[in-house]
This record gives C-alpha cells, sequence and structure tokens, in this order.
C-alpha cells in the first residue's frame, strides 16, 4: 500500500448532543496489539446516536461508525504475522463489539465473547470507522474473503458488519425447524436483512410492516407472506397461520414488540433487536401469565463476536443476501446521517472513501 499520510479526515462528535463535524486528524501508528486500516466503507448506524448523546459514548471528541470495511495498513508489533488478518492490504472487517479479552474474564472463557467484561464498542470507546483511517484492537477485526468482492461492494459488504450480522445470529442463536414460521416486524434497515436471511435458511417468513405497497418489495426480499399492519390485525393474522415460531421485531419502541407477543405459538420465541435509548421507549409492559403458561421466550440480541461475523459473511457471500444501500462520500456525511435519524434513507447509508 502506500505511504500513510501524517493526517486523514474524518466524521467526529467534539462533545456530547453536538452535531458532528468534518476534521483532520493526525496519523499514529498502532499499538503492539492493534491494526491500523484504511476504511473503504463505514455504514451508518441508527447506533450511532447513541454515541452522539452520550448514551455508549463516554469521551469526546469521538469518531463513531461501527460498520467497517477497509484494508490493513500497520500492525502492531504483538500480532502474529501468520494471521491472515494481519497482511498488509488484507481484506477486513470491524463491527460493533469493539475487541475482547479473550480468555480472562468468565464470558470469554465460556466462548461468549460478546460478552467480555472488558469489552470495547467500536466508535464508543475508541474511534470507529467514519474515517479514512482507523485504528482497531486486533480481536475486533475479522477477515473478510476477496471472493467477496465478486458479489458484494464494499459498501454492501458494510452493513452486515452490524445489522447483517445482528439478524443472522438471532436466527441462529433461537431454537426452529425449517419450514416453521418465522416473523420480521419492520422491513428497515434490519428487517430488509432477516427476510432475505430467513428465506435462505428455509424458514417460512412472514414480514409485518404498514401498507400495502412495501408488500412487492417484501416478497422481492424473500417473504412468503405478507401482512399490512395497517389494514388486519398482525396477531389475527399470524395466528390464522399456526402462530410463530420466531418473532424477530426490529421496531425500537417496546411497546411494538410486546403487542406480538400472543401471536407466538406454545414454546415460541420472540427476539428484540432494534433499540430505543430515549427512556420513554425503553420501557415495557408484559403479559406476563401468558408468557409463563405458554412457555414463551423473550430475548434482547446484539451482533457478535468477530468470528460470529465472519460466518455471517461468508453465509452472505455464498447465498448473495445484500444490503440495499445508498452511498455518500465524507464531505456528505451529515446529509447522510439525517437521513439515517429522520427514517428516510435507502435502508442502509454508507460512507465510502477512494
Amino acid at each position: 500500500m502506500s505511504p500513510l499520510p501524517p493526517t486523514y479526515k474524518a466524521a467526529s462528535i467534539p462533545a456530547v448532543n453536538e452535531d458532528f463535524k468534518i476534521v483532520e486528524l493526525p496519523m499514529r501508528n498502532p499499538l503492539p496489539d492493534e491494526v491500523l486500516i484504511k476504511v473503504y466503507a463505514s455504514g451508518i448506524c441508527h447506533t450511532d446516536h447513541a454515541m452522539q448523546n452520550g448514551a455508549l459514548c463516554w469521551s469526546f471528541p469521538r469518531v463513531p461508525g461501527h460498520e467497517v470495511v477497509g484494508r490493513v495498513a500497520a500492525v502492531g508489533s504483538n500480532i502474529r504475522q501468520s494471521d491472515p488478518r494481519a497482511k498488509i492490504g488484507a481484506l477486513v472487517g470491524v463491527g460493533f463489539i469493539g475487541g475482547y479479552c479473550g480468555f480472562y474474564c468468565d464470558s470469554c472463557r465460556e466462548g461468549v465473547l460478546a460478552g467480555c467484561a472488558s469489552a470495547g464498542i467500536t466508535g464508543g470507546t475508541y474511534d470507529g470507522g467514519h474515517a479514512e483511517y482507523m485504528i482497531a484492537p486486533f480481536s475486533a477485526v475479522l477477515s473478510i474473503p476477496e471472493d467477496a468482492l465478486k458479489t458484494h461492494t464494499y459498501a454492501e459488504l458494510a452493513p452486515l458488519m452490524c445489522a447483517g450480522a445482528t439478524m443472522y445470529e438471532a436466527l441462529r442463536a433461537t431454537r426452529w425447524d425449517p419450514g416453521e414460521i418465522l416473523v420480521i416486524q419492520g422491513i428497515g434497515g434490519l428487517g430488509h436483512l432477516g427476510i432475505q436471511y430467513g428465506n435462505k435458511l428455509g424458514l417460512k417468513v412472514v414480514a409485518v410492516s404498514s401498507g400495502a405497497s412495501k408488500e412487492q418489495f417484501a416478497k422481492d426480499l424473500g417473504a412468503h407472506i405478507y401482512i399490512d399492519a395497517s389494514a388486519t390485525d398482525a396477531v389475527d393474522a399470524i395466528r390464522e397461520l399456526g402462530g410463530a415460531r420466531l418473532i424477530i421485531t426490529t421496531a425500537p419502541k417496546a411497546q411494538a414488540m410486546v403487542s406480538l407477543i400472543p401471536a407466538l405459538k406454545k414454546a415460541g420465541t420472540l427476539v428484540q433487536v432494534g433499540a430505543d435509548f430515549s427512556p420513554e421507549g425503553n420501557e415495557m409492559r408484559v403479559p406476563n401469565v401468558y408468557i409463563v403458561t405458554n412457555r414463551l421466550s423473550l430475548i434482547g440480541w446484539t451482533c457478535g463476536s468477530s468470528k460470529d461475523t465472519e460466518n455471517c459473511m461468508r453465509f452472505s457471500a455464498m447465498t448473495g443476501i445484500k444490503p440495499i444501500v445508498e452511498t455518500f462520500s465524507l464531505d456528505q456525511f451529515c446529509e447522510a446521517y439525517d437521513k439515517v435519524m429522520h427514517g428516510n434513507p435507502r435502508l442502509r447509508c454508507v460512507v465510502t472513501f477512494d
């Protein structure tokens, strides 16, 4: 790769609740256990707002961005050169969970890396990918096969680091049999990927959203059935199908999740992946007797470890699952961020770099 520049551009939050600014930051070499990555694409996620308002970020200024695809530009002295992620020019990614101790805490010793007691948050604990370069702990870096670029652009790979991995892992972590009913509530940045994963994994996918105009889009993505919640009672419609083994809710409001609990069949599972960090949207009232008597499971889920995301990446490349993206330059970052925050993006907004 070409020599490193003395500085690089980034979209930075100067202080809590302040607007993003495009700034020049000094280049530095990675520490012994770090990797310097030249960023090719960085997806904008609603969680970036949780960095901006201080919910998931505790020191400023800060560069968010946890859906990162790029190439290795430099590696720290402790990193084994035999690891494919350590090769200069290697295609790599970084997701939301920004590193792990690996074997010191109980979670890591049990193999649950995403629960590491000292795990960082990419773009929250340290600067993320909304920049021409970023430095990440080596444990947070995942390998992306070069063949993935035969089916996906850099911009299409980036949202798989968080949105894609979250939906894929929520499906893989739950109990179901092929042909059973999976309900995906919402057809936005998360839901449109969940429909595709559910279809490719062999589930009968029921998409729930509002508006008749979304039916064809949902079916083009792989939904077998579309329910217009603005025209019919979604719970009744799902029950008529026999009930759902699994429901994944992507709407951030907690009560939107609760409303679908009665659509689960006995021993069914509801997974909440959307999160609202505001106090008014963060609480819910659940029908506890109904949950107990029907042996239902309610779980929350986020994307997992770098290895989990590698598995998602391979499956996506093999099956052709892609996010629908709209790309922006770094200088257009504020425009792209505004689109995401006000609910009118083309599903996933991604910053791309030359």
